[in-house]
């Protein structure tokens, strides 16, 4: 019978092996990673990736919300195989630098972390199971099939969503891991199993600390080492509230669901905030999951805390995802400290903030990597998304302001257009449809708007990097109007209120 499954040794997590090796790097891929190919993917379990971090380029999930509470647990590890996890100020600075200029994690640190902490990375089979709360055993009424756990699934009343594989179907290892992830950082409220603790025997749930969220991370597409380390929040972003910082396989305490308990540093900040507990229930054999216990974790709202992968607003929280919103829309918010001309101040990410201290030739290389689940506070998803931006951090205001700026000034020009597109196909919906209601025009209206910025951010992008070019995004208006309208002008009268309609575009306000 195989052993229990092991998050930090068996292999779980894609990635994807850099393609520029140098002979000794791909040498030492064979050793570290058998059958591994340059350019392709695999999977890898938390040790290796670590010990392999300066062979691979990138993760490579297709589960954007795994890979966000991922690359927050990443960043956490980050921190305290490499030394990050304490300091302050400049020397902070220095340390991350020099951390960088080597390259690589050193295998011993990698190790020692690892085997301090083995017995605590399994999925089951040990007293304090890999993020779940063995008390379940006791407290839970009943087993749930894996469909409950299996976030893109139809489970007990709730409706299909994104995969039609019946809730009884067994999980594979590899997958249920993944979807610990997601439940500890995107559980819905509402309805889970009955749990009694301490007394409070309920099934209400709270949500998650990161659903409907969006997520922004630094983001090397080439060097996975150099995203890891760059994500690492420096201390001005950490919370210092009192208690132990650790992560939830560090410390022996299980969390008190009565009290829970606020965020100490940079560790229990990244890991250690969930409104979900979970426990789950292998086959005989060890091979695959076959039930779970997904119940309340917190009987209160989790106490507040800045995520430093989150637009903070001044009002209204984080920014929330948006499967129909571009994520170039956002750049100015994430470049900017201070977004101009927006009715309600934006904090940008926090990690972002001493992104610009790093060396040039790192800060040239990175991008954004956007995360996102367009969902409601309860059981109800719409879509998950990702997107990584080309290298844009070196126009972070410290670095480049009168680069951020300029970026700014194009996204807005952007909105503008995209403002007048709408406008017009507003004009010819109401003069069609005169006796509609106003509710009834969004139907009409937002898919053009939609598909007007998927054609528009490829154009965005070449602008940017050639700022002498002027953006074709009136042409792109232009033509998103007349595809929409196309059904609508077939006879003379339609046709003649179309095209006054698309005077608004042909013919543009004078403020651009």
């Amino acid at each position: 019978m195989p052993s229990p499954f092991n998050v930090a040794e068996d292999p779980w997590i894609p990635v994807r092996i850099r393609t520029d090796l140098t002979a000794d790097e791909r040498a030492e891929l064979l050793r570290v990673l058998p059958g591994a190919e340059a350019g392709r993917r695999c999977l890898v379990g938390l040790r290796t990736l670590f010990t392999a971090a300066h062979l691979i380029a990138d993760l490579d999930l297709d589960c954007p919300p795994v890979e966000s509470v991922l690359r927050r647990m990443l960043a956490a590890i980050t921190a305290r195989v490499t030394g990050l996890d304490t300091g302050a100020g400049d020397d902070w600075l220095d340390e991350r630098d020099d951390i960088l200029t080597t390259g690589r994690f050193t295998s011993k640190a990698v190790n020692a972390y690892f085997d301090e902490h083995a017995l605590r990375f399994g999925l089951y089979g040990t007293p304090r199971p890999f993020l779940q709360d063995p008390r379940l055993a006791e407290e839970c009424t009943g087993v749930a099939p894996p469909g409950r756990l299996a976030m893109n699934r139809a489970s007990g009343q709730n409706p299909v969503w994104a995969n039609h594989t019946p809730e009884t179907v067994p999980l594979t290892m590899a997958d249920a891991a993944g979807w610990l992830l997601a439940w500890h950082g995107y559980g819905p409220s509402g309805m889970g199993a009955v749990r009694t603790h301490a007394g409070r025997s309920t099934k209400s749930c709270k949500a998650g600390p990161y659903r409907c969220l969006i997520s922004y991370f630094p983001h090397d597409p080439n060097s996975l080492f150099t995203t890891l380390i760059v994500s690492v929040p420096a201390p001005a972003a950490w919370p210092t509230n009192p208690g132990d910082d650790h992560a939830p396989w560090e410390t022996d305490t299980l969390p008190d669901p009565l009290h829970p308990s606020a965020p100490a540093g940079l560790i229990s900040l990244l890991t250690g905030r969930t409104a979900h507990a979970t426990l789950l229930t292998p086959q005989e054999d060890h091979s695959q999951i076959t039930g779970c216990r997904v119940a309340w974790g917190t009987a209160t709202d989790l106490p507040t805390a800045i995520d430093p992968y989150v637009v903070d607003r001044e009002k209204g929280g984080p920014l929330r995802a948006d499967r129909t919103r571009a994520v170039f829309r956002d750049l100015d918010a994430l470049l900017l400290k201070h977004r101009p001309g927006s009715k309600i101040a934006v904090r940008r990410p926090t990690v972002f903030d001493s992104i610009a201290d790093l060396p040039p030739h790192t800060l040239t290389t990175l991008g954004i990597r956007a995360l996102g689940w367009d969902q409601d506070k309860q059981d109800k998803n719409f879509g998950w998304y990702a997107a990584t931006t080309p290298p844009v951090c070196h126009y972070l205001e410290e670095r480049d302001p009168d680069g951020a700026t300029a970026l700014a000034a194009l996204r807005a020009h952007t909105e503008a257009t995209a403002s007048d597109l709408y406008k017009a196909l507003a004009t010819a919906w109401h003069a069609l449809n005169p006796r509609r209601k106003d509710d009834e025009r969004a139907a009409f209206t937002t898919p053009a708007i939609t598909r007007f910025y998927a054609l528009a951010e490829p154009e965005f992008w070449k602008t940017a990097e050639n700022p002498a070019q002027r953006p074709a995004f009136k042409r792109t208006a232009i033509a998103v109007f007349d595809t929409t309208t196309a059904s609508m002008a077939t006879t003379v009268r339609t046709m003649e209120t179309v095209a006054k309609a698309r005077a608004k575009l042909t013919n543009p306000s004078k403020r651009r």
